[in-house]
């Protein structure tokens, strides 16, 4: 039990008992909050800016370094980019010298060392300056390792570019559409005596009076105009050099001569159903050193990757041909 307080009364001349007041309670229950507060606030201050807790000291280290190396991680950064850019303009530049043409826009280099790296660097944010400088050399060094591998894969020599050019690499049809590739290379359907043959070429089916095109440059070794309904019928051959000749069958018209030199892509007649042909159609060979090969592996300028495919696909089936 709290002890009586007394307190002497100067008017009365005597102790007497003191009363307890509203007002000074209240006074010493602010009093008690108020320093409760203020000591609340000090251990706060205390603790966010005297005391480091370990993961703070972490991250207060791992400011420093970034600091410290961003402008090492940005020059690198910078010089990356630039060397990207510059393989990217030189596989550009290699396209249109060796096919006379732009670059396709649905295609692009692709080089999965590097996407792999990017997709792992973009999926964690959360880490470390180390782990990121770790990453970004990684990212680097496959940059080199790819640019090492195609200027040793796809250099080329300067006495190399003439040979290059030669090569008929053009689809030799106005307009050419991969569905418009009706048989390919290899063992055919006769349409004729329904056996199987060996069909030398590749026909592509298009409307009669379509011009044909040379699909590199070259000389015309050989024009023949046939009314017989079998062979080639109307047919043009073109010595492009270095051992390539192509053949274009069953033409309606032909309008080069023999010893004439031709440009590639210029027109040298036009789709026909001249000789043993069921249909309109350009009946197209290439021949390396007289010996028949697939003109599918050479139609490549202005197709895409997926394009390509398709056309690979279609060549395949073991159907019926046209001549």
């Amino acid at each position: 039990m709290a002890a009586t307080k007394f307190q002497y009364n100067n008017k009365t001349l005597r102790f007497e008992q003191v009363k307890i007041s509203y007002f000074s309670v209240l006074l010493s229950v602010l009093s008690y909050l108020t320093f409760g507060f203020l000591f609340f606030v000090g251990l706060v201050l205390l603790q966010n800016f005297v005391i480091e807790t370990p993961i703070e000291k972490k991250l207060r280290a791992e400011n420093k370094a970034l600091e410290k190396h961003k402008l090492l991680l940005t020059s690198q950064l910078a010089q990356s980019n630039q060397q990207l850019t510059e393989l990217k303009n030189k596989d550009l530049t290699l396209y249109q010298k060796l096919f006379e043409t732009n670059l396709p826009k649905e295609s692009s280099p692709v080089y999965p060392e590097r996407e792999q790296l990017l997709i792992a660097s973009a999926g964690d944010f959360n880490e470390s300056i180390d782990q990121l400088g770790q990453r970004f050399s990684e990212l680097l060094t496959a940059a080199q390792k790819t640019s090492r591998f195609y200027s040793a894969k796809a250099s080329v020599k300067k006495e190399d570019v003439g040979m290059l050019t030669t090569i008929p690499s053009t689809a030799p049809i106005e307009n050419f559409e991969v569905s418009k590739l009706v048989s390919g290379f290899g063992i055919r359907i006769n349409p004729f005596h329904k056996g199987q043959y060996h069909h030398d070429g590749v026909d592509i089916a298009s409307p009669r009076d379509t011009p044909v095109l040379a699909s590199a440059p070259g000389r015309v070794i050989l024009t023949k105009r046939s009314d017989l309904v079998a062979g080639y019928g109307n047919f043009v051959e073109i010595d492009h050099g270095n051992g390539y000749v192509t053949r274009y069958g069953h033409l309606e018209e032909i309008i080069v001569r023999q010893g004439q030199v031709l440009k590639k892509g210029q027109i040298i007649g036009s789709v026909g159903s001249s000789g043993g042909s069921i249909a309109p159609h350009l009946h197209y060979e290439v021949t390396l050193d007289g010996k028949n090969l697939d003109p599918i592996k050479f139609i490549l300028e202005g197709i895409s990757a997926d394009q390509y495919k398709v056309l690979l696909s279609q060549s395949s089936k073991q159907n019926q041909s046209l001549d």
